[in-house]
């Protein structure tokens, strides 16, 4: 066949073209060099009508040979809906209009730094391959209006090949990865990348399901969205990798970032499998601690609002059991977040639970852990001061216990100086004389301890209790005002 002689189903292409209609190929070969012959309009059309602004509309067709529209510009829209090819599609370099390619089964797609003036349709793609360029190959593109890859089905058999490319891409509009997309493979730099991209909407992967045996899913570090990160409606992630199995560090989500109802795995148990180090979410954070089983990186990670999907008391075993390592930001974050609402109980809850942490994981010298565990029991860190009035208030009773129900009847009380027993309420002045730090009820000192003998180790006991009455007094000033209160 001539290679400038138009077949019978590119004919009756050319004809719709002109005309602006569909044409559907029934399975017929439409070679991908006639399709760029069109665009760049060096082809013969039918009584020199020329194409239609609607552009190339052509169903069902086997694209042979592929299609290789690198470096072409054309305004003209290009749909190729439920075509085949067993070439890749190349349109690297070029800048188009709208470009549809749903249904699409074939090898992969790359567009590295091309321009898609309106949208980039993939709907229900079905695309294998084994090549480091990636199964859809997106990188530093630009796409004008929405991003949509719904319901696609993208497998990468290469050792380092992704399975969708994004690194660095922009849109005006959102990214749809849902409503069933799968990406299998990647290897250990992830499934999908979509590092540097900046999005004009939202990123949703709700429903998606990532698999990479060999490296992380999703990595999007220093992403940029203007609306919602949705990991929701079945979202499963499984993969493995140092850094987490979602990783969105640096990331900046203008909308809410929603989990609910989602995954995400990592193959060892124990292993990170959400990292957030350092990102931002602009609107509600909806994460359930049912999201993942394994690790969450949580340092730097800033919200506004109070978190939602999940109970305050299931955060703070997340942030004390479910993180690498000790860090005190999240724990300010949350408690400043709860601040904002009011919740002022709940601010003095989270900053007892990081005080535990710090104990409990925190890098401290034997000198401060001491400190601190001391400080930790009879003040709750500074946050609750009450506790030491209550250490105080046992120092007092067994301060009367001493008194009254040992030294007493031991004889070892002495009235005025002189040998013979106090009275019962005497005996109990002496007591609170000893374990009263600010109060004295017995000024006359008419009764007291006598010191030789056993009396000798009743007096040291009342010293010890005195001591500790101080001691318990003074550390609830310093909690009442705040001094023992750790930044962490």
């Amino acid at each position: 066949m001539d290679e400038e002689t138009p077949t019978a189903a590119e004919r009756g292409l050319a004809k719709a073209v002109a005309s602006g209609e569909w044409f559907d190929a029934a399975g017929e070969p439409v070679r991908g060099e006639v399709i760029r012959r069109m665009l760049l309009g060096r082809f013969p059309w039918p009584d020199g009508a020329g194409p239609d602004p609607r552009g190339i509309r052509l169903r069902g067709a086997e694209l042979a040979g592929g299609l290789d529209l690198g470096e072409v510009e054309t305004r003209l829209p290009l749909r190729l809906v439920d075509c085949r090819t067993t070439e890749p599609v190349v349109l690297s370099g070029a800048r188009l209009s709208t470009v549809d390619l749903s249904g699409l089964a074939g090898r992969n797609v790359v567009a590295v730094e091309t321009r898609f003036d309106r949208a980039l349709l993939l709907v229900g793609a079905r695309l294998s391959c084994a090549s480091a360029d990636g199964t859809v190959d997106l990188a530093a593109a630009h796409v004008g209006s929405v991003l949509d890859l719904s319901g696609a089905h993208l497998v990468n058999t290469g050792p380092d090949g992704p399975a969708f490319h994004g690194n660095n891409l922009t849109t005006a509009g959102g990214v749809f990865l849902n409503r069933g997309f799968r990406a299998e493979g990647g290897g250990p730099l992830g499934t999908v990348r979509l590092s540097g991209a900046e999005l004009g909407g939202q990123l949703n992967l709700g429903g998606a399901w990532l698999v990479n045996l060999h490296g992380p899913t999703l990595v999007a570090d220093y992403l940029v969205t203007r609306s919602n990160l949705m990991l929701d409606n079945g979202f499963h992630a499984e993969g493995r990798g140092d850094n987490g199995t979602l990783r969105f560090v640096g990331a900046r989500i203008g909308g809410r970032l929603t989990a609910l109802d989602g995954h995400a795995f990592a193959a060892e148990p124990g292993s990170l499998a959400l990292n957030l180090s350092q990102a931002h979410v602009g609107g509600d954070v909806l994460l359930p601690v049912a999201f993942t089983p394994g690790l969450v990186q949580l340092d730097g990670f800033g919200y506004d609002g109070v978190p939602r999907g999940a109970r305050l008391g299931e955060w703070l075993h997340l942030l004390a059991h479910r993180t690498s390592h000790y860090t005190s930001q999240p724990y300010f974050q949350l408690a400043a977040a709860h601040r904002g609402a009011g919740n002022e109980r709940d601010v003095r809850r989270i900053h007892l639970a990081r005080q535990r942490d710090l104990l409990r994981r925190g890098d401290l010298a034997p000198g401060a852990r001491l400190w601190h565990r001391l400080t930790g029991l009879t003040v709750g860190f500074g946050y609750r001061p009450a506790v030491a009035l209550l250490w105080w208030l046992g120092a007092l009773l067994l301060s009367v216990l001493l008194v009254v129900g040992v030294a007493g009847p031991a004889g070892l009380t002495l009235h005025g100086g002189q040998p013979g027993s106090c009275a019962l309420v005497e005996q109990v002045g002496l007591a609170l004389n000893t374990a009263t730090p600010l109060v004295k009820p017995d000024v006359q000192q008419r009764c007291q301890l006598a010191t030789a003998g056993a009396g000798g180790l009743v007096v040291a006991a009342s010293w010890l209790l005195q001591a500790l009455a101080w001691a318990f007094v003074t550390l609830f000033v310093a909690g009442f005002t705040g001094l023992v209160r750790k930044s962490g």
